[in-house]
């Protein structure tokens, strides 16, 4: 058998859910940005019907990549007051607010803001209309700079109270304003672009595959494909010049993380070579790129599926940097765990997990699919009296 501690497997349950909450969560807010200038673009060119068209059908996107980050964010916040209560205990002053002000925006862009985008453009006008657009934008990404902020204070407190305990605080404004919690928010908004551009290049590329391409797809296609090439550009360029903040290791890493950064430069690695591809058959021809020879087609339609994975797999390295350490030099993560679930009990919910986030992966996949393939019904919400 495998000798494994139940606080490895805590760990890895915890991370493995932090990990797939942040890739939907951070394409999520690069979707909402997406649609922000699908909007703009309506009001710049009202004869272009095409980015119209690019918002019905991502919006559709973007409100199933939501509600799957929201389902993310629960099993979140029930992991940490199962396997990390004492954590709680230590970090209250800091954490608490936090958990509070993300909870309380995330719930008024659910269910309110995305509620307009999606059932009440008809009725608003279309200013008003981009505005709530535009609050979604801003309120995610609200959302995603508090996360970056808490997690790279996590491996780097600073402002502290001396000697206090629980740890508090004595001026948040070192919270926001510490230079790692920007080098990491570029590093993530790279992450970001990338699993967007690829998600928009897979889906585009596999309607190539199964019929011509509509103008909307095709701008769509174009779109994507800028948006993972700036994305692997500024992925490279931010990983090499934040390193030292982004990737310190306390302690030596065990094989599989090892041989899991291997598969991560691989992957991309292959996006690369793939995207290199795809640019020097569409400067050559100056065609579409739904026109693109059918094996690279076939290679594109994986585009999406790699970049994911490889969000996932950074977001998950990313967490294990600090060894032993929840709250580098602080807070262990021995200290925070709780003795009570066995191991036999935690690997089950572990492998449980697993499987509920694949089937859910799995799920957003066969909609987005399914949503490209028959096109975007027009959805009329029907609201009945008591």
């Amino acid at each position: 058998m495998w000798d494994i501690s139940s606080l490895q497997l805590a760990k890895l349950q915890f991370f493995s859910s932090l990990s797939f909450f942040s890739t939907f969560g951070l394409c999520t807010v690069v979707l909402a940005w997406l649609l922000l200038v699908c909007k703009g673009m309506t009001h710049c060119r009202a004869a272009d019907s095409r980015w119209m068209d690019m918002y019905r059908f991502w919006v559709r996107i973007f409100a199933l990549s939501m509600t799957v980050s929201l389902l993310g964010m629960v099993f979140l916040l029930i992991q940490s007051g199962a396997l990390w209560p004492n954590l709680f205990v230590r970090l209250g002053p800091v954490s608490g607010p936090l958990i509070v002000l993300i909870a309380a925006i995330t719930f008024i862009i659910k269910l309110f803001i995305t509620d307009v985008m999606l059932y009440r453009q008809g009725v608003l006008s279309s200013w008003l209309h981009s505005v709530f657009v535009l609050l979604a934008a801003l309120g995610l990404t609200v959302i995603a700079i508090l996360l970056v902020a808490f997690q790279s204070w996590l491996h780097f407190p600073a402002g502290l109270m001396p000697d206090t305990s629980p740890l508090a605080l004595a001026d948040w404004r070192v919270f926001i304003s510490q230079g790692q919690t920007w080098r990491r928010a570029i590093f993530m908004a790279a992450m970001a672009c990338l699993g967007t551009g690829g998600l928009m290049v897979s889906i585009s590329a596999s309607e190539a595959i199964a019929k011509p391409l509509n103008s909307a797809e095709q701008l769509a296609f174009r779109v994507g494909t800028g948006l993972t090439t700036v994305a692997l550009i500024l992925l490279a360029t931010s990983g090499m010049l934040f390193q030292t903040e982004l990737f310190r290791q306390a302690a030596p890493l065990p094989a599989v993380a090892l041989w899991a950064q291997k598969l991560v430069f691989g992957l991309c690695f292959l996006i690369c070579l793939v995207s290199v591809v795809q640019w020097a058959w569409y400067l050559k021809r100056r065609s579409d790129f739904g026109k693109l020879p059918r094996w690279l087609l076939h290679a594109l339609v994986w585009t999406g599926p790699a970049s994911w994975l490889v969000l996932w797999l950074i977001h998950l390295l990313l967490s294990l940097r600090d060894g032993q350490y929840f709250v580098n030099g602080l807070v262990t993560y021995a200290e925070a765990f709780s003795n009570q679930q066995g191991t036999l009990l935690i690997g089950t919910v572990t492998v449980a997990m697993w499987v509920l986030l694949a089937v859910i992966a799995a799920g957003f996949v066969f909609l987005a699919r399914r949503a490209a393939r028959y096109g975007v019904v027009p959805v009329r919400k029907i609201r009945r009296t008591a």
